[in-house]
């Protein structure tokens, strides 16, 4: 009886996974196919449960049965439990408890595609691109994306650790985060940088992103606002309705903003009505690594219609659709897995493309093994958008101006603009909480008079030495090393492996005096090294704490506020903005462009 109901189990799993997704095609033999492939699966099932060495648990099985159909198909796909499907919909709600970052798949690994800010990973310098290698100690790879979300999420008020594995940096290191109430404003920062042009800061996609959004706009126009910058930057996505509502709030109604394309999805969403900001408004988007999903809608659909320049660096590159099906309703299955209708299949059912036909996905994100191909003849003009033929389609789009555009990578900025690079002993400062604990500290110092604090305080030049003091107290700080000198320990332990080899000894010390002097002078250089950018890095300190200290007084806006003054791709798009020939420029078409027609 058990191996019926566990035979009956198995097919009832892939049975409900087969009717989420709908019928693989109307061709009789494709679905006669399905069935006897499930069938050959089922038979598998069973004999596993009738005849292996010991008893199976079929949650384990059926679990590891679904992860290997994922390995197939794509990172985004996951079936949900029943938490971690109430946590995708509060998500969406702008409100949930976790340390406050959005992830994805890259190469195969859990990538932060941004922090959010104000959040506990904000603060604590968590970076796009950040690779959680561990949470708590144990390794992520084996889990699925919603898992690793799962395990970050938790009540606010406790602890968790992640490993982090950072380009430019030699060893993983760990961060232990308490968990927050995160609450997600849309809009957390909109102002006027000058008489002419209004700033605003999107953070991402939930329900009121639009309403927040069209609101700051009205209040910016009130102020005299000629021109825009809408700040993408570090935008994980969300909601594929809020990114038309707020991509319509720049283009004329009957305007082509998105459409969606799969075996079961076939949609085109226009303008409904004419956009708040007219084109007598120019406009500038900034973008980098951690603009995603929803936020590449918006980047993208602007650019497709010339009505922004795009500035920064291109997107993650995350363009699908997922939809989620309930896996029980009330029928055979739920009451099988007395499941209480929580579970279920959150697939990818379609592809996102622009306006005028670009897809924007990248190829680590699409159905494994299936990567783009391109449909059209290459260009030889010079004059054309540089791209990387690996992860790019091959086909020539354009703007509707005529600019030429590739799609299959993300975003490709207009201008592209890296951001002001931090220096290495910054960035572990960064990372420590050292900036924002000293701040902290001096703060309680200060008394009543850290509240008056604001953009125009004098930072006394004997806060440097106290803080270069409070950081050498620090014995985690004191321990960190740069690549350069784990670089040298490395050095070192093959040089003693080396001698022991030669000489068939155990001794774990150098014993050519000359070689273990030059190791020890190695080392005393890299060590003033260092200490001689801690003291180059003067101004980033100082001006990190009184960062700190002004976004204590003051809360997030102002915090915000003094982190643009030294935004170097915020001062490359006010330099288009400020610039009307150099704007109209950027926006103009190369001469004599032809465009191809492309082969079906």
């Amino acid at each position: 009886m058990k191996s019926i109901k566990l035979s009956l189990f198995f097919l009832l799993v892939f049975f409900a996974i087969f009717t989420a997704c709908g019928k693989p095609s109307a061709d009789a033999k494709a679905s006669s196919d399905f069935y006897e492939e499930v069938s050959r699966l089922n038979k598998v099932l069973s004999e596993i449960n009738l005849k292996y060495v010991e008893e199976v648990d079929p949650n384990e099985v059926t679990k590891a049965a679904i992860n290997g159909i994922r390995s197939v198909l794509d990172p985004n796909t996951a079936v949900l439990d029943p938490k971690m499907n109430d946590d995708l919909k509060r998500a969406t709600e702008g409100e949930f408890g976790g340390i406050g970052i959005q992830i994805g798949i890259r190469d195969n690994l859990k990538t932060v595609i941004s922090p959010m800010l104000g959040t506990p990973a904000y603060r604590l310098g968590l970076k796009a691109g950040d690779i959680i290698t561990h949470i708590d100690g144990k390794p992520t790879k084996d889990l699925t994306l919603d898992e690793v979300v799962d395990k970050l999420r938790g009540k606010p008020g406790t602890d968790v650790t992640v490993t982090i594995a950072r380009e430019g940096t030699a060893a993983s290191f760990d961060v232990t985060i308490t968990r927050a109430k995160i609450v997600i404003h849309a809009v957390p920062f909109a102002g006027m940088l000058d008489k002419e042009v209004g700033y605003i800061l999107l953070a991402t996609f939930s329900l009121k992103t639009a309403s927040e959004l069209e609101e700051a706009i009205n209040k910016l126009k009130k102020q005299g606002m000629k021109k825009l910058i809408l700040d993408l930057r570090s935008n994980p996505g969300g909601l594929l309705n809020q990114a038309i509502e707020v991509t319509e709030l720049f283009l004329k109604k009957g305007n082509r903003i998105v459409s969606a394309k799969g075996r079961i999805i076939n949609t085109e969403s226009n303008a409904s009505k004419d956009g708040v900001v007219g084109n007598d408004i120019q406009m500038a988007v900034l973008v980098n690594q951690g603009t995603a999903s929803a936020a590449e809608i918006v980047s993208g659909a602007l650019q497709d219609w010339d009505r922004a320049i795009v500035v920064g660096k291109t997107t993650f590159g995350k363009g699908s659709v997922q939809t989620v099906f309930p896996l029980s309703g009330g029928g055979p299955l739920q009451q099988f897995m007395q499941d209480d209708g929580g579970h279920a299949l959150k697939l990818t059912t379609a592809f996102y493309y622009l306006p005028f036909g670009r897809r924007i996905n990248k190829p680590e994100m699409e159905i494994k093994g299936h990567g783009l191909r391109g449909t059209s003849e290459e260009s030889d003009d010079a004059d054309t958008v540089s791209r990387d033929t690996s992860v790019r389609d091959t086909q020539v789009y354009y703007t509707v101006g005529g600019r030429k555009m590739y799609g299959g990578g993300g975003i490709t900025p207009d201008v592209d603009i890296e951001s002001k690079v931090v220096p290495w002993i910054a960035q572990v400062k960064e990372r420590m909480s050292l900036y924002f604990r000293f701040a902290v500290k001096y703060r309680t110092q200060l008394g009543e008079a850290a509240s008056k604090i604001d953009s125009t305080w004098q930072i006394p030049d004997t806060l440097f030495a106290s803080f270069k003091a409070f950081c050498d107290a620090d014995t985690n700080f004191t321990k960190m090393k740069s690549y350069s000198q784990i670089r040298t320990d490395d050095i070192e332990e093959y040089l003693i492996k080396e001698q022991n080899i030669i000489t068939g000894d155990s001794s774990k010390v150098l014993k050519d005096a000359s070689i273990s002097a030059a190791i020890a002078n190695l080392r005393n250089a890299l060590a003033k090294q260092n200490e001689a950018q801690a003291i180059e890095i003067k101004n980033y300190s100082l001006n990190a704490i009184k960062r700190e200290l002004i976004s204590a007084a003051h809360g997030e806006e102002a915090y915000i506020a003094w982190r643009l003054r030294d935004d170097v791709q915020l001062k490359e798009a006010l330099k288009y903005l400020k610039n009307d020939s150099l704007y109209k420029s950027k926006m103009k078409a190369p001469p004599k462009e032809v465009k191809k027609t492309v082969k079906k």
